[in-house]
């Protein structure tokens, strides 16, 4: 059956084979020792960059790259640090780890990416750690990786600020040119319904009454040159006429005179007397034949001038006809003409904010542009160290003695377990299944001196 160890006998076990775990603790020790010896110095070179970001005042101009916490940016440092091409360049310009760019330079990119390490430092600044056999070395790297970001990074941001205004200024040409189409559409819109537009409505009132005005001024004179007409004595020149009872009177007085003249002589008083009368008769004939004729000249004078005038209030009515159409198509226009100034003011909005900003996203370039260089900062350049940064031997000695001494002990009670001897009556009374009468103790010394006294003494 298996035996069971107390704390007390394990000890004892390594007690009584403390020779082989000195031994087996011994020969790792000094194994480890040698290994420890013969491990190379490895270097660590950093280089400390300062992080002071450009915040000008949100009130002056709107930043044109958008600004990043400390955490993003380190995030950022270390994929663009560790970036194939930055890698690259720092290896071929310092000869870096020429056997492993002997397999390829993926196999020596991959190293250095393994001896470099990126992390903040602080709240505003991040740190480019190197690690490498060569403390010259490591130091060069470290500077350089450090200039080839900053470098890198200049060259990324004036191109975020040339993409940037490129892109607001091709924005602000396609806005301009869908302006410039909006306004034309306009125009062709007020040429083709000019005059339905909102803005002459008032001035179509206006002219309409106006029109209709002149309307009731051409039909009152009409009426006043109809009631002219009626007033004129339009009959034909006959007895019931002023001329016609003129000239009958003037027959009949010459033809008085004639017989009076027939039957008295010429100086006569009755024949002078009618003379006068038919003189007199010729006269009023005369002025009544003056008046007829002007009477005429009247008549057609106001004939003319009410066919003109219903040929005026019919052209008039014309107009009002045209602008009473105007007026109603009005607010039609108007709210066609309401959409598309809508599109325009929109547009303008657009085309206003886009040369705003485009203004301000110069003004932020320039600004930008200027300070990119001292928003990465190299606070502390890279030193070669004097001392190595590992391995530390004391640590790995230490770590090897503990570790031969668990051996050594693990060595000693693997023994103590594949021994099969007796060593107490408990082990016997176990081991053998019968009772012990009687043990003999163990006696202090070494068996040579326990045995030849006892024999000198029995001889003697």
């Amino acid at each position: 059956m298996d035996r069971t160890y107390t704390i007390d006998e394990l000890f004892a076990a390594m007690r009584r084979r403390w020779k082989v775990m000195a031994l087996v603790a011994g020969s790792v020790v000094i194994l480890a020792a040698l290994f420890i010896a013969r491990i190379p110095n490895e270097y660590r070179a950093r280089a400390l960059v300062m992080v002071e970001p450009f915040t000008p005042h949100p009130d002056l101009v709107i930043p044109v790259i958008n600004a990043q916490s400390l955490e993003e940016k380190v995030k950022s440092v270390r994929s663009n640090v560790y970036a194939r091409n930055l890698m690259t360049t720092t290896i071929e310009e310092l000869n870096l780890y020429p056997k492993s760019r002997e397999k390829g330079m993926d196999e020596a990119v991959e190293a250095l990416r393994t001896d470099t390490e990126v992390h903040a430092e602080g709240d505003n600044a991040f740190a480019i750690t190197v690690r490498g056999r060569d403390p010259q070395l490591a130091a060069r790297t470290a500077n350089r990786l450090a200039e080839l970001y900053i470098e890198g990074n200049l060259q990324v941001r004036a191109g975020q600020v040339t993409r940037t205004r490129d892109i607001i200024g091709q924005k602000l040409a396609e806005m301009r040119g869908d302006l410039s189409k909006a306004q034309a559409k306009v125009n062709t819109f007020k040429a083709a319904h000019a005059d339905e537009l909102p803005e002459l409505l008032e001035a179509r009132y206006h002219q309409r009454d106006q029109l209709a005005k002149q309307i009731e001024n051409e039909a009152v004179f009409a009426q006043q040159a109809q009631q002219r007409i009626d007033l004129l004595g339009t009959q034909p020149f006959t007895k019931d006429t002023e001329v016609g009872r003129l000239e009958e009177q003037y027959d009949n007085d010459r033809a008085k005179l004639a017989a009076l003249a027939a039957s008295l002589t010429p100086d006569h008083p009755d024949v002078l007397a009618m003379k006068r009368e038919v003189e007199s008769s010729s006269a009023r004939l005369a002025a009544a034949r003056t008046r007829a004729s002007a009477n005429d000249l009247e008549l057609r004078r106001m004939t003319g001038a009410i066919d003109r005038g219903q040929k005026r209030i019919a052209e008039l009515q014309k107009q009002q006809a045209q602008l009473d159409k105007s007026i109603a198509g009005t607010p039609m226009v108007q709210n066609q003409l309401t959409d598309l100034a809508k599109d325009v003011d929109l547009l303008n909005a657009k085309v206003a904010q886009l040369t705003s900003k485009k203004a301000e996203a110069e003004i932020t370039a320039e600004l930008e542009q200027k300070s990119g260089p001292s928003e990465f900062r190299v606070l502390e350049s890279a030193q070669p160290p004097s001392v190595a940064g590992s391995p530390n031997r004391p640590q790995l000695l230490l770590l090897a003695i503990i570790a031969a001494l668990i051996l050594g002990a693990a060595t000693a009670l693997s023994q103590e377990l594949s021994d099969r001897s007796l060593r107490s009556e408990s082990e016997v009374g176990t081991a053998l299944s019968l009772p012990v009468l009687a043990s003999v103790p163990e006696l202090p010394g070494s068996y040579s001196q326990r045995v030849l006294p006892a024999a000198a003494q029995a001889e003697a």
